[in-house]
């Protein structure tokens, strides 16, 4: 199992690929959603994500970041499930779901679906909080608002 692209998100940021500055590759728009999602603490639905993988890996240029995405997504599912810090057996028992040394991620299959299901969901926030532009920069400035301000 692979990262699969929200949806909506081609479409959402076609005007950014239309302009001077834009992301350099696809995954920077799936990074975009996930860490949205990730604040947020939310999951979107199987049926919001496209049918294809776009990528089975990390990108050369989010290599290094793989175990901060990690920590994130426990973190978030953590949270998500209610399962407190000092409950050893709960997050031993919830790494060991989320985790597989045997995958191009270091994620099992649930822990990709998840990252998927999170990037869902921060689309969603992102279409409903900032209006589409050709901007890199706008789009960017109101991003960094938006994160700070969601829970």
């Amino acid at each position: 199992m692979g990262f699969k692209m929200p949806k909506d998100a081609r479409e959402y940021f076609k005007l950014i690929d239309r302009g001077n500055f834009r992301f350099k590759i696809m995954y920077d728009k799936y990074f975009i959603c996930l860490m949205m999602g990730l604040k947020c603490g939310r999951l979107g639905s199987s049926e919001q994500l496209e049918s294809g993988d776009f990528l089975d890996y990390y990108p050369e240029l989010y290599a290094d970041k793989s175990d901060l995405i990690i920590g994130l997504l426990i973190d978030a599912e953590m949270r998500r499930q209610g399962i407190v810090a000092e409950d050893r057996p709960g997050v031993e028992s919830l790494i060991l779901k989320l985790i597989s040394h045997n995958s191009n991620t270091r994620l099992s299959e649930q822990g990709v679906e998840l990252l998927n299901l999170y990037a869902a969901y921060g689309l969603d926030v992102i279409r409903d909080k900032i209006t589409k532009t050709a901007e890199l920069e706008t789009f960017l400035v109101h991003y960094y608002n938006l994160i700070n301000s969601a829970s």
